[in-house]
């Protein structure tokens, strides 16, 4: 599963497409920076995936401490991994257990690449205008796709192409949500991101962690009769 939720999110984080117009770049950089300075940080998102609808919830405490949770919409059992530090934890059939060192360092790096300073690294948008949000007044911005911008017109299948949209709160200047969808359907987006500040979150290592079991454990010698 959790092969499944990388790949989607490096599927949504490289999706830029559509015409160009007012170059916005700059400000849903800026709003990605702000994101990045904030002590608590929550990502609820939904995602298609070849094996259904993915739910996955990302908490952040600042500076060095993440929970995820995965659960498949068809088997809605979540799946936690817990980072602090440089230790990470995640659970199977059995509990809580400890991460080794290769896959601890994979989720570090998805933690320190989910809240670094990637504003610059988001791409290139235009501004699409004022919109609303379940009710809230959003800023919305379109990935440009620079391919189909120097050739200079849309071809069929780039018409057909999915977007990647990002809608900013005005008020705080921060990002609120980020969705990957094809251009006349953004209602139904394939990656759908809420992004929200909580004024508090706790994350803490687990309790009742397993002990590793060693695979070629040393046998005692015999005792001498």
């Amino acid at each position: 599963m959790r092969r499944i939720v990388f790949s989607s999110i490096l599927l949504a984080a490289a999706a830029m497409a559509g015409p160009a117009s007012a170059d916005c770049t700059d400000e849903v950089a800026k709003a990605f920076e702000g994101l990045t300075k904030q002590k608590f940080l929550r990502k609820d998102t939904l995602m298609v995936s070849e094996n259904g609808l993915v739910k996955m919830v990302l908490e952040f405490q600042l500076p060095d401490r993440m929970r995820q949770t995965v659960s498949l919409i068809t088997d809605p059992k979540p799946v936690e991994t817990i980072v602090v530090g440089e230790q990470a934890w995640t659970q199977d059939e059995k509990g809580w257990f400890e991460l080794p060192p290769q896959a601890a360092d994979e989720m570090i790096s998805f933690l320190e690449q989910s809240t670094s300073a990637a504003g610059t690294k988001v791409g290139k948008f235009e501004c699409i205008g004022a919109e609303t949000l379940d009710g809230k007044q959003v800023r919305a911005y379109r990935g440009i796709n620079e391919a189909v911008k120097a050739f200079g017109q849309e071809s069929e299948a780039n018409k057909n192409e999915a977007v990647r949209m990002v809608y900013i709160d005005p008020e705080t200047g921060l990002p609120a949500r980020a969705i990957f969808a094809h251009k006349d359907h953004l209602d139904k987006p394939v990656y759908k991101e809420e992004i929200s500040y909580p004024a508090s979150l706790k994350i803490e290592p687990p309790a009742n962690v397993q002990k590793p079991e060693l695979t070629n454990p040393v046998k005692p010698l015999d005792e001498k009769k």
